[in-house]
């Protein structure tokens, strides 16, 4: 497009210097053929010389030749401002349909589940700016519809901290399962614009963990979703202030309320200029978005083996242990249990890993069974 321009200002310019010549060559004295370049220089010379005879102004005659570069000139520029209407308005078009949550591009969504553990880890979860997911003593460990640990998200397409969440918990979970239909979406216009995805029409597969989430209202503040009674109660229990946008809860062991980060770091960029900053670990956004991943990927690693549920590789990782307080919960750090068969009369002692989950761990430590009594170790 901008070649284009190039290409028709210089026939604009070529078609100024032709008028100007044909000006020139029109601003004759009838009478002597003396050539003048303007008009009122053509009728000073004749009032002064030939003042004993009428002015006569020249009439212009435009040659066929002119009058056929004006007009391939005309339909050019023509053409190109018709262009560049159609491109204007179809990118309003596209404005306006991303923030209609049709599904983001093939490009946007390897950028966002294609962040490298390479640039996980050289950004860590301790990033400056980033808040840490709360822990809980005594949390409901929900399961959700594939019977797996449930991560529930609570948000409002309007909210500007959602549309900031969202891009690290995208992040996050893309390394536990597979997002599908994610759509375009903005905060409100009162509230920044942030691009960022909505979950409305997104749906989520994991071998290790459900995601559930409710927008509750979309950017305009009409309602969407509505809650369960459950997800209120606990949404009611850990926020301070009613409505309190977004709410993360992750199995009963953390929670998120409030975002994990300032969305003022997001606005007036497109999702495109946000997505390729994601895999970029000297990269402002990148560190923000992805420190928050790190650390909503350790919250869930922890959760998962807090209970006994297998973990996927990325919780060896050094960027998923978390680096915040886990002690408050009640949980254990133990990975493993296992119980001792001890028979008595032949003296055999036998260690059996047990696959029992969700299964509670006891104050803080690992479980032994032996024979039929327990112990803590």
């Amino acid at each position: 497009m901008h070649v284009l321009v190039r290409q028709e200002v210089k026939l604009l310019k070529y078609l100024t210097i032709q008028i100007s010549i044909w000006k020139s060559k029109q601003m004759k004295c009838r009478i002597c053929g003396k050539s003048f370049k303007t008009l009122s220089s053509l009728r000073e010379h004749h009032n002064s010389t030939h003042h004993n005879q009428r002015f006569v102004p020249p009439k212009a005659k435009l040659t066929r030749s002119l009058l056929a570069v004006i007009i391939i000139i005309l339909i050019a520029v023509s053409g190109v401002v018709g262009y560049l209407i159609y491109a204007n308005a179809s990118q309003k078009l596209i404005s306006s349909s991303t923030i209609s949550r049709t599904p983001i591009s093939l490009a946007l969504y390897q950028n966002l589940t294609s962040v490298s553990d390479s640039t996980l880890g050289q950004i860590g979860p301790n990033q400056s700016g980033v808040t840490a997911p709360s822990s809980i003593a005594e949390g409901d460990q929900l399961l959700g519809p594939n019977n797996k640990p449930e991560i529930l998200f609570i948000g409002a397409e309007w909210c500007p901290y959602c549309a900031a969440e969202r891009w690290s918990l995208v992040v996050a979970l893309s390394k536990f399962g597979t997002f599908s239909n994610l759509g375009y979406m903005q905060s409100a216009a009162d509230d920044g614009n942030i691009s960022t995805v909505t979950f409305l029409n997104a749906t989520y597969t994991s071998q290790y963990v459900s995601f559930v989430s409710v927008e509750v209202q979309d950017r305009n503040h009409n309602s969407l979703q509505s809650t369960t009674a459950q997800e209120q109660d606990l949404w009611d229990a850990y926020t301070s202030d009613a409505d309190n946008f977004p709410f993360v809860y992750i199995y009963g062991y953390y929670y998120l309320s409030g975002g994990q980060y300032s969305p003022a770091s997001l606005e007036g960029l497109s999702w495109s200029q946000i997505g390729s900053q994601l895999n970029d670990p000297q990269s402002a956004v990148g560190k923000l978005i992805d420190g928050a991943a790190n650390q909503i990927i350790g919250a869930v690693c922890t959760a998962l083996r807090n209970r006994l549920w297998s973990t996927p590789a990325i919780c060896l990782q050094s960027f998923a242990k978390l680096s915040f307080s886990e002690g408050s919960n009640g949980t254990s750090s133990c990975e493993t249990m296992f119980v001792a068969n001890l028979d008595l009369e032949s003296n055999d002692f036998r260690i059996d890993l047990v696959p029992i989950r969700p299964q509670p761990l006891l104050a803080n430590r690992c479980i032994v069974f032996v024979s039929d009594n327990f112990e803590h170790v």
